[in-house]
């Protein structure tokens, strides 16, 4: 994230209300102790084996053969922090990258670092933790087709 997304990333979340900040607060994903400081000794994590025909390339295969799952039922698209904690599981995953809503449920038979590690993000905002893991991946391009909505921060 450049400076200034970030600089607008904060000035918005400045104007929200005290109970805004702390809902959206209360789903962010950060890194635990034990990942900054294995990060910091250039130590990288464990993969998990995956099936045959689980892969990568499989998945994008996947994500472009995919119809598109943005949510149209006539809220425009506005995904409440409620109804992003509905979809917690991995029969039923969503997470907030950048202020966007994905269903990332599909992807837990492709995630290489295992089910665990992706069920951290379901219900929650995993931007912070993704881009402290994975700040070379096109999160964006990989769950195009996955995009549901975008996070409503309006106080209800």
């Amino acid at each position: 994230m450049t400076d200034k997304e970030q600089l607008n990333n904060n000035v918005q979340f400045q104007q929200l209300s005290i109970e805004m900040k702390e809902a959206i607060k209360s789903i962010m994903v950060n890194p635990t102790e034990q990942e900054i400081e294995d990060k910091k000794n250039g130590k990288r994590k464990r993969k998990v084996p995956l099936p045959h025909g689980h892969s990568q390339l499989d998945w994008m295969k996947k994500q472009s053969a995919a119809q598109p799952c943005f949510d149209t039922s006539g809220n425009g698209g506005k995904i409440t922090i409620q109804e992003l904690k509905k979809h917690n599981n991995e029969n039923d995953a969503w997470t907030v990258y950048k202020g966007r809503v994905y269903n990332i449920t599909d992807y837990f038979q492709f995630h290489p670092g295992g089910k665990i590690e992706l069920l951290r993000a379901a219900g929650n905002d995993c931007t912070h933790m993704f881009e402290f893991t994975h700040s070379w991946v096109n999160f964006e391009a990989m769950m195009l087709k996955y995009l549901v909505g975008y996070l409503s921060i309006e106080d209800n």
